[in-house]
């Protein structure tokens, strides 16, 4: 009883609820809504379409609703999926507590870890799959079968992770890049050959920095290594066409190559000054800058003596750069295994209109350093 809203001489009608939802919805347009159930109505795909399209600031989640969504047509609720892909959030009604909740409740004996595996691949199932008439996730809520939909890995990537990440972005944890121990030193080819570069994790860097919108096409990949004389940066990001200052000019620092497509990393050592650190910056052609910050000045005169490599790749669309950077440059107090400085790496790709952060600063400047992320020296 306790769940059962259906007394009308209690309880407002279904419809006047979701009428009342959706005018608080429209009421608050600076307020970001997230409807559960889909959008708590998902028998009614054209009324959870239609709500989608008027309110900008809503959204919907799938949790434990599957069952439901998937009796519709499959053709159907995909051309909904993809239209709305960036404002559906995947979501199941997993509970752990003395006992699992697989999306409902009930009174019969406790789901096991094996059931919980099997709740979770029928919904990777109806996502990914193009099958038919299977059982759903849920048997409590109804003895039917569903049909898959199929999404796209594009959509797919939205629906599982970044539409949330977005949501949550400004409260999530800031990132942690570990940068692996080599014991001797080595001279960059700008090709990143040498073998120990497979110490390195791969850091991800795909994610516009003034909104946090991932850019996945562009994802670059970076990696870090350090010894007891150098921090050893790479970089390798797939392009459609480069924009860069012809000619390059190799003799001198170029001041503005921020204007043209670039990587940069910005590096702070001191933890008691967080407006203080250094930043670096290379060019498709090779052309580089390095400047120290102490905010709000900038000394461009400041030179570390790093030294930066690249290469191009134009068959596969690829330019690289690899860096070794003087770690006396960056502080008096060298570095030890588990030391943590603050970091941010950024690209400009200008032919995309694409300004990447490793951490995104959530905002219009790079030069946010409450948005660094970590840098660990491991061992």
């Amino acid at each position: 009883k306790a769940w059962w809203f259906g007394n009308p001489d209690l309880y407002p009608k279904r419809e006047e609820l979701l009428a009342a939802l959706n005018r608080v919805i429209e009421r608050h347009p600076k307020t970001t809504f997230v409807c559960v159930h889909f959008a708590n109505n998902a028998e009614d795909l054209e009324w959870v379409e239609k709500s989608l399209d008027r309110y900008p600031n809503m959204n919907a989640d799938l949790a434990a609703r599957i069952p439901e969504i998937g009796r519709h047509d499959p053709a159907r609720v995909k051309r909904l999926f993809i239209k709305h892909q960036n404002r559906i959030f995947f979501a199941t009604d997993f509970q752990v507590y003395d006992r699992l909740t697989l999306g409902s409740g009930g009174s019969g004996p406790a789901p096991t870890d094996e059931d919980a595996a099997q709740f979770f691949a029928r919904h990777w199932q109806w996502l990914e799959t193009e099958d038919r008439k299977f059982a759903h996730m849920t048997p409590i809520q109804g003895d039917w079968t569903i049909d898959a939909i199929g999404l796209p890995p594009e959509v797919l990537r939205k629906i599982y992770f970044d539409n949330a990440r977005r949501l949550l972005q400004r409260s999530l944890p800031l990132p942690v890049a570990r940068a692996a121990f080599i014991a001797d030193d080595f001279v960059p080819d700008g090709k990143a050959s040498n073998a120990v570069w497979k110490k390195a994790e791969i850091i991800p860097m795909e994610y516009d920095s003034a909104t946090g919108a991932p850019r996945p096409e562009l994802s670059t990949s970076v990696r870090l290594l350090w010894s007891t004389n150098y921090l050893y940066i790479s970089f390798e990001a797939p392009f459609t066409r480069l924009t860069i200052f012809q000619p390059p000019d190799l003799r001198k620092e170029r001041i503005g190559l921020w204007d043209r497509d670039v990587v940069e990393a910005f590096i702070g050592s001191n933890a008691e000054n967080p407006t203080s650190y250094r930043e670096f910056e290379v060019a498709p052609t090779g052309e580089h800058l390095d400047l120290a910050v102490e905010q709000p000045e900038k000394d461009f005169a400041w030179d570390s003596r790093f030294e930066p490599r690249v290469s191009t790749d134009n068959q596969a669309k690829i330019w690289k750069s690899e860096w070794r950077i003087p770690l006396a440059s960056l502080s008096d107090k060298p570095p030890t295994a588990g030391t943590r400085w603050r970091l941010n790496f950024y690209r400009a790709d200008h032919q995309n209109k694409a300004f990447l952060a490793w951490s995104p600063t959530l905002n219009n400047t790079f030069h946010t350093p409450r948005r660094f992320g970590v840098l660990v020296f491991a061992e």
